[in-house]
């Protein structure tokens, strides 16, 4: 039977971890190795979350999520790995799933649909994202965030060497901000199949608190990933 392994990063999640953890806990298949990677946190994060069965890492390093899930990945063991962040719960049907669409689609990278919670806006978008993130004519690569993807055990060190490699393209592009799902989901796709699926899902607490901000952010990952797709039309 093959193994599953989840990965959380959190920094100074206190007010979400028991929901996230909660909700890793309670699925209908049960992952075999949960590790939550406490990135840099100054509050209850780490506190808390050792009232749980699952792996507690703490980690001092770098600012930004990159580091914290290259983190992570050097303690996942399982034949199937699923990312998520301490600042998300995922339905309760979701290992399930996202085990399925790896297996049965034969892809090298998965994602599930992301639900904003925390603003008007966002919620307002849920709707949009739910239908347009499995059109066979969206960019798939746009739709697979961080907080609900997964890929093969197998390709774990190619999934290390894109993280490493996005921190440097990240500097070299002069982006705002490092998209390291992204640069993931365009070199992957460059390996093999992606595959998104809406029948499960991951709520997502924004960091934004005003519609503005997530509209003002998302204008920015726009910008974000149009130059990095103007990179990879480069590369042959």
């Amino acid at each position: 039977t093959m193994t599953i392994s989840v990965v959380v990063i959190a920094h100074n999640e206190e007010r979400h971890i028991n929901q996230c953890l909660e909700s890793l806990i309670n699925q209908t298949k049960k992952a075999d190795q949960i590790v939550l990677i406490t990135h840099n946190c100054t509050d209850k994060t780490e506190k808390t979350a050792k009232n749980y069965p699952v792996h507690v890492i703490p980690y001092n390093g770098p600012r930004g999520i990159v580091y914290a899930r290259l983190e992570g990945l050097r303690h996942a063991s399982g034949d199937i790995i699923l990312c998520t962040d301490g600042d998300s719960y995922v339905a309760s049907n979701w290992i399930e799933v996202m085990s399925h669409q790896l297996i049965n689609n034969e892809a090298v990278l998965v994602g599930s649909w992301m639900k904003l919670k925390g603003t008007f806006f966002g919620w307002l978008s849920n709707l949009f994202n739910w239908y347009y993130c499995v059109r066979s004519e969206t960019k798939i690569e746009r739709w697979i965030w961080g907080p609900g993807m997964g890929f093969w055990g197998k390709d774990k060190s190619v999934v290390q060497e894109i993280f490493e490699k996005s921190i440097a393209l990240t500097k070299e592009l002069e982006l705002t901000r490092n998209p390291d799902d992204f640069w993931l989901a365009l070199f992957m796709k460059k390996r093999g199949k992606l595959s998104m699926t809406n029948k499960t899902h991951v709520t997502q607490h924004t960091k934004e608190t005003t519609s503005a901000e997530v509209i003002k952010r998302s204008k920015e990952n726009v910008s974000n990933a149009e130059k990095m797709e103007r990179y990879f039309s480069t590369l042959s």
